[in-house]
């Protein structure tokens, strides 16, 4: 299991910030990952740089942690400079990557949020543009690039079909699957397993969920906090050997261990 920021503990949280100096953040950080047991590191920007972390230091002994790149949001693409501006992100993005031997790079397709359809069909081009460039990038340093099952209203793909069928032009992307966002947003366990169970798959956002109340109730929950069947979904994809789960919940220190431990039992 993987560690972000977004399971640090709400205890561990207010911690952070009475520590004054970024070496001694990394150490806690570093050092909350080991005491939960996480055997990996999924680095998110936007996380680490409101706690007053810059990814360019992260310390070489990480290196003792499995490491992975997570750039969470890219705005629409319409034009020429947002285009630049998220290929320069990327840019950075690889840079960090490839620094630190991490093996995975994974993003959200773009937000269309008050697009018109010529709008999104530009963004749909320029996002085809970004994809092919830093795949090829990708796979020439041996890191995987993979795009997150963030669809519906807000994103590019409007459901997981659509997404399903942008992945498949493009075999040798991964796929992150988000399940609280994806259930959330009515797929069941078997939407998920049955559209995407034959794409390159390659790690899993992993928290509970509820269907049909409102969104800032119903993501990212402790796991047993929502109805998400975890054990059949972890069956569907159990054929994923390289498979990295990443835990994305928001609770106290004590829902961060008792979610791990649930999570254990189901794998076993």
């Amino acid at each position: 299991m993987y560690f972000s920021m977004d399971e640090i503990g709400f205890e561990n949280a207010e911690k952070i910030k009475t520590i004054e100096s970024e070496s001694d953040r990394w150490r806690f950080i570093y050092d909350v990952a080991k005491t939960y047991g996480f055997d990996g590191v999924h680095f998110t920007p936007s996380l680490y740089k409101s706690f007053g972390f810059d990814l360019n230091n992260i310390p070489d002994y990480f290196q003792d942690f499995k490491l992975t790149f997570h750039f969470s949001w890219i705005d629409k693409i319409t034009s020429l400079n947002e285009y630049e501006a998220v290929d320069k992100n990327l840019e950075n993005a690889f840079e960090i990557a490839i620094k630190h031997n991490m093996h995975d790079i994974s993003i959200h397709p773009p937000s269309i949020d008050k697009l018109t359809s010529i709008e999104k069909d530009l963004c749909l081009e320029f996002f085809h543009k970004i994809i092919s460039k830093w795949l090829k990038v990708a796979l020439q340093n041996n890191i995987s690039l993979s795009l997150e099952t963030h669809v519906f209203e807000l994103f590019l793909f409007n459901g997981l079909n659509e997404f399903s069928k942008f992945i498949d032009i493009y075999p040798d992307l991964g796929v992150l699957i988000d399940i609280s966002h994806n259930y959330y947003d009515n797929h069941s366990e078997d939407d998920m397993i049955n559209i995407l169970s034959n794409k390159n798959i390659k790690g899993l956002h992993i928290s509970d969920a509820l269907q049909n109340v409102e969104y800032e109730n119903g993501l990212h929950l402790a796991i047993g906090g929502g109805t998400v069947n975890f054990r059949k979904l972890l069956k569907g994809f159990a054929k994923f050997t390289d498979l990295y789960g990443v835990l994305e919940i928001k609770s106290n220190n004590e829902g961060i261990d008792k979610s791990l431990k649930r999570l254990k039992m189901i794998c076993n």
